[in-house]
């Protein structure tokens, strides 16, 4: 049969079901020869038949592409039947072809067609349903979902093309008509955040938030908005640029940041305590001093500024690698971790010998692990830089009585001799008994216990300690003296 001599029905309409095969013989082209040369279809039957061709295109396992036959029939099909309801249909008709039409676009992602369809369609009096549309193949996107794709993609295809303003106007589009659109509001917050218009971007960005309380990036650029807002684009931008240089290992670019932040707003305390930080770490304790003093200066209750900015005078004073080494220290000591501290404090020492704290703290820690003689060698090092230290002097005198008599038993009996100048004679016993006990021949500890006792009056006790005394120092005159004393103190008691 030729071109042009497809049957007609009785009243000069196309045939649906002739409409129909010629869809899936000849598609798209052949479709539009034959409608054009059927005068007298109606609109009604136009729209028909493009309802019919969408319907064929969804059951077939062909690609929603306008590449595909079946669709490219579809698209055809729904053009025309737009065409015919405007010279012959009623406006229900014209509104029905224009929607099917910005559909079948929609659905094969031909935005710019879609989406002018969908503008006719609501010029025309239609109105966009949010209800998924049944399909022999699963529900389709609703009007509202392929109206917001079509403008959010063909916004993005502008904001690409860097036509700002085009891409507005289609995002804006969006939300007049679907206020809660979470694209458009995203892609109008980049929009004015990009264009230098914070407190606009953060109202978009807000919206988003309130929408998609998880939604990370949403979050991060309503803070960079109110960031901006606070301390100004430049400080900003800068801050930003210095932490993602850090992330990627590169100090020296951060710090560079970090300081081009400062300058651009000297009240932004942040921009000054990372380039205090980062100093730090590049081993520029001079650079790091003035930032974290004034971090200090205001955020006096941060205790985290206040130990950075005594690291970094440690470090400006006494040098780089003493100043770690000693903080390193303090932080193995606090942990309860004394071999290290005591290792750490040595090396304080090693890298600057007139750090005065890192020999007081070696001296100490060494001390405190039991190793006296070591501590002794650091605790004489203290005097010989600071003759009045009055505590390393009665240090030197705990560790010189642990070499001489023992861990436990020489700083026992200093402890017990502070007691017992104090007036504390029950302490003072208590601390002498553990001296002996850990060391039977301390003559002195045996001495002192033999006091004790004797100025409480239990002779027996008195004799037995100072006897122990005489025994151990035969040259001290005063233990052979008192032991006599006892004893004839004793026997007298027992006099009657």
């Amino acid at each position: 049969m030729a071109h042009g001599q497809v049957a007609l029905s009785a009243r000069g309409s196309l045939s649906l079901r002739a409409l129909s095969v010629l869809l899936f013989l000849g598609g798209q082209q052949l479709l539009c020869v034959v409608l054009a040369q059927a005068t007298q279809a109606t609109a009604e039957a136009a729209l028909a038949v493009a309802n019919r061709a969408l319907q064929a295109a969804l059951v077939s396992p062909e690609a929603h592409h306008p590449d595909q036959p079946l669709w490219r029939a579809a698209l055809g099909a729904a053009d025309w039947a737009v065409v015919v309801s405007k010279e012959a249909g009623s406006p229900p008709t014209v509104r029905a072809a224009l929607r099917l039409s910005a559909r079948v676009h929609g659905l094969t992602g031909w935005y710019s067609r879609s989406f002018a369809a969908w503008d006719e369609f609501l010029v025309e009096g239609g109105e966009l349903s949010s209800a998924p549309e049944p399909s022999p193949d699963g529900d389709l996107p609703s009007d509202v979902g392929l109206f917001s794709a079509a403008g959010t993609q063909l916004g993005f295809a502008r904001y690409q093309l860097g036509d700002l303003q085009d891409a507005t106007a289609y995002y804006l589009t969006v939300l007049e008509l679907v206020p809660d659109e979470p694209e458009a509001l995203r892609w109008l917050g980049r929009i004015a955040f990009e264009s230098d218009r914070a407190d606009i971007a953060e109202r978009y960005f807000a919206r988003l938030v309130e929408l998609r309380p998880d939604d990370e990036a949403a979050s991060f650029y309503l803070q960079l908005s109110r960031e901006r807002q606070e301390i100004g684009t430049e400080a900003s931008d800068a801050f930003r640029r210095g932490i993602n240089s850090y992330e990627a290992g590169d100090l020296t670019a951060a710090l560079d940041e970090f300081e081009r932040a400062f300058e651009a707003n000297q009240g932004f305390i942040e921009a000054a305590l990372w380039s205090g930080r980062v100093s730090l770490e590049l081993d520029r304790p001079e650079v790091a001093v003035p930032y974290w003093q004034l971090v200090v200066q205001e955020r006096p209750g941060d205790a985290g500024a206040a130990w950075f900015l005594e690291y970094a005078l440690a470090q400006r004073q006494w040098g780089v690698q003493a100043g770690r080494s000693f903080y390193e220290g303090q932080a193995a000591y606090q942990s309860g971790d004394l071999v290290l501290a005591s290792e750490r404090f040595q090396s304080a020492v090693a890298a600057n010998d007139a750090f005065l704290e890192a020999w007081v703290w070696a001296a100490r820690s060494l001390q405190e692990r039991g190793e006296p003689a070591e501590a002794l060698r650091y605790w004489q090092g203290v005097l010989e830089r600071d003759p009045a230290d009055e505590r390393a002097g009665w240090f030197v005198i705990r560790a010189e009585y642990a070499v001489a008599h023992g861990n436990v038993a020489g700083p026992a009996y200093i402890d017990a001799l502070a007691h017992f100048q104090a007036g504390d004679r029950l302490e003072a016993r208590r601390l002498l008994e553990t001296a002996v006990r850990a060391n039977e021949r301390f003559a002195d500890a045996w001495g002192y216990l033999g006091r004790i006792a004797f100025l409480e009056q239990r002779y027996a006790d008195a004799f037995e300690a100072y006897r122990r005394a005489a025994e151990l120092a035969p040259d001290n005159e005063d233990y052979a003296f008192f032991r006599e004393e006892a004893r004839r103190m004793s026997v007298e008691l027992q006099t009657p």
